[in-house]
């Protein structure tokens, strides 16, 4: 399965993939892999934390990207279905005051396809961020918190991964035993968005601002809601103000460049999103497909077709099916006047 996540935090953020317009083909899912050959990690702090909604990526020993995924609310991942051979777990912590970190492992069962690792990561802090950059992961906010609402929330943020209802439930009651419980409500307007059901989630994120405006993550979710929910001048300003508070975190950027495409802003898109590009350490995939959408659509069909074959040779992990339809694309680009 072929993960592509850009939510963060006790909850984030799905990507939010606008639908190819103009020649652009919808793309089709990528599809499974075969075999049972399985990779499970636990990724944590130094005071034993977990990491949540980090970048995970397995590599080749060829330095092809296999699989892509973020880490659950309890700091997990998996892969599954690889063949034997070498490989490198990257993890990813952007947006944190964490240091990425990497292992190499090695499956070997080349005969039932059953072999099973266990990774475990323990990231250390990075000395080298500003003091107080805020986290598209999470928001460290200190309050006094009475147990019963704590533990409410402890409850909540444990079941995420297992049974989104009563996670639900038991956020709601502990925002209910303290009305001002900043991470209960950041996680549970989150919790919101990340399953779809914005109407919902946007009154408790709201609520989580009002009693800490420093949380970048929730106003990035906020404006993924409102973004969804067609509320353009609202996306706008939510947005703005998380790029206020985390201007160099690249999924910040690209969503900015994708809401102002949505409206019609696309000199201001562009910016947005060339500023993603910029910031990318390595080549990401979206940031070229939204490039490539936004530059069809701006009628430059050349600066289209590259960026859409940038995303071609930036997206090993394609399906064949997607790419020989996106090739038909960007054959129809080339050929455009």
């Amino acid at each position: 399965m072929k993960f592509r996540y850009y939510l963060f935090a006790v909850a984030l953020l799905t990507a939010v993939y606008v639908l190819p317009q103009a020649a652009y083909a919808q793309r089709p899912g990528s599809g499974g892999r075969q075999g049972t050959n399985r990779v499970e990690g636990t990724i944590r702090d130094t005071i034993n934390k977990p990491v949540y909604n980090a970048f995970v990526e397995l590599y080749n020993d060829l330095g092809q990207l296999v699989d892509r995924q973020r880490s659950t609310t309890q700091g997990r991942f998996a892969f599954k279905g690889m063949g034997p051979g070498r490989y490198v777990v990257h993890v990813k912590p952007f947006g944190t005051n964490l240091r990425g970190d990497e292992q190499e492992l090695e499956v070997n069962n080349q005969t039932t396809g059953s072999d099973f690792v266990m990774m475990t990561f323990r990231l250390i802090e990075d000395t080298r961020k500003a003091n107080g950059e805020v986290s598209i992961v999470g928001t460290v906010f200190a309050q006094q918190v009475p147990d019963e609402a704590r533990k409410l929330y402890n409850a909540g943020i444990d079941s995420l991964s297992s049974d989104r209802k009563q996670a639900l439930t038991s956020l709601e009651g502990a925002t209910k035993a303290f009305p001002t419980y900043f991470d209960a409500l950041a996680a549970l307007g989150k919790a919101y968005v990340l399953g779809g059901d914005y109407e919902n989630g946007y009154p408790f994120l709201l609520r989580a601002i009002d009693v800490n405006p420093k949380c970048g993550d929730c106003y990035y979710s906020l404006a993924l809601a409102f973004y969804k929910l067609n509320q353009a001048s609202a996306s706008i300003k939510a947005i703005e103000a998380a790029v206020l508070i985390s201007p160099q975190v690249p999924t910040v950027r690209l969503l900015q460049g994708m809401i102002y495409k949505l409206n019609n802003d696309l000199p201001a898109a562009e910016k947005a999103l060339l500023t993603a590009k910029s910031l990318s350490k390595d080549p990401d995939p979206e940031i070229h497909m939204q490039l490539s959408l936004l530059y069809n659509r701006m009628k430059r069909n050349s600066d289209a077709a590259n960026e859409l074959e940038a995303y071609l040779k930036a997206d090993p992990d394609i399906s064949s099916s997607e790419k020989q339809e996106l090739k038909k694309v960007l054959a129809k680009l080339r050929a455009a006047k």
